[in-house]
This record gives C-alpha cells, structure tokens and sequence, in this order.
C-alpha cells in the first residue's frame, strides 16, 4: 500500500510540474510507466485503478501533454502559470 501512495504522490508532483510549466522531456514517459505500473500483478489490489483517469487522457490528449512540455503551453488555456 506505501509503494502505491509514494507512486500516486510522484504522479501528482510530475503532473502539478507539467501544468506549472516546469515539465521537462521524460516526464510523460515517467508518468506512463508509473500509472501502467500499477495495473500488473496478479490479484486486485487496492488502488489500482487510481491511474486510469490519467491513463484516458493520455491517450486522448497527448499532444496537449507534449504542448505543455515542450512549447510550455496550455492549449485548453485552464492551466495557470
């Protein structure tokens, strides 16, 4: 259950960075592999499916991930500097 919450606070740290503008290249991958992280093993865990929100919008929204990353951007213009 610890490595589950010290996995969920790394996301939101890397998130809050992103949205901040102080993304850096890397850290969409980062948060992919920490979010796919917590869908392996065998047994329901609990917990597991705190990522997919995340998960959803990556999939639909990557390019405005990329924007905030690489151009420090929002093109939903919601984020605030």
């Amino acid at each position: 259950m610890r490595a589950l919450r010290e996995g969920m606070r790394q996301m939101l740290k890397i998130l809050t960075d992103i949205t901040q503008g102080k993304g850096k290249e890397g850290d969409i991958e980062l948060l992919e592999g920490l979010g796919r992280d917590r869908h392996r093993g065998g047994a329901l865990r609990p917990g597991e499916k705190l990522p997919n929100p995340f998960l959803s919008t990556l999939k639909y929204f990557r390019d405005e991930y990329e924007a905030h990353v690489k151009e420090k951007r929002c093109p939903a213009l919601s984020c605030k500097s």
